[in-house]
């Protein structure tokens, strides 16, 4: 438009003696019209690229809050997954140590109650061999007379 303008005047004829110009005026309202009705649209389509290049900033700020934000959430997220994990393995070691705690504790149970048994029949046999040895005594005897057992401990 301005181009046209430009030529428009270039092309106008002089006036002598003077600084002046006639210019066709058909032309020069055609270009003045057109002026008036692309000089809005371009001020607009400004005003629309100034807004979108003072949003990109904006949107860029709220990107990288977006971004920092769940890289937060995640980092909290693998902490408490690593929290749960470590409760796990303390967890599991109280277990192990009370199975083997309870192991020792039947272990020794065992053992008492083996021990308790194996006296008990030491006792029985020890009563048995006593009998046993009284019977044959009795009977190395050359004037084996019928001997009378006592009768078995219970």
């Amino acid at each position: 438009m301005i181009e046209r303008l430009e030529t428009l005047l270039r092309h106008a004829q002089r006036v002598p003696m003077t600084n002046k110009l006639v210019v066709d005026e058909r032309a020069l309202l055609t270009v003045v019209d057109e002026m008036r009705i692309r000089i809005p649209e371009e001020i607009r389509e400004a005003r629309r690229v100034m807004r979108q290049r003072d949003q990109i900033p904006q949107s860029a700020q709220m990107e990288a809050e977006r971004i920092v934000g769940q890289a937060q959430e995640q980092a909290e997220q693998m902490i408490r997954d690593e929290e749960i994990v470590k409760q796990a393995e303390a967890h599991a070691l109280h277990l192990v140590q009370e199975a083997e705690e309870r192991t020792d504790a039947s272990r020794e149970e065992m053992d008492l109650y083996a021990l308790s048994m194996l006296r008990d029949l030491e006792s029985r046999l020890e009563s048995h061999l006593t009998s046993i040895r009284r019977g044959v005594a009795a009977l190395d005897q050359s004037d084996a007379e019928p001997v009378e057992f006592d009768e078995e401990p219970a």
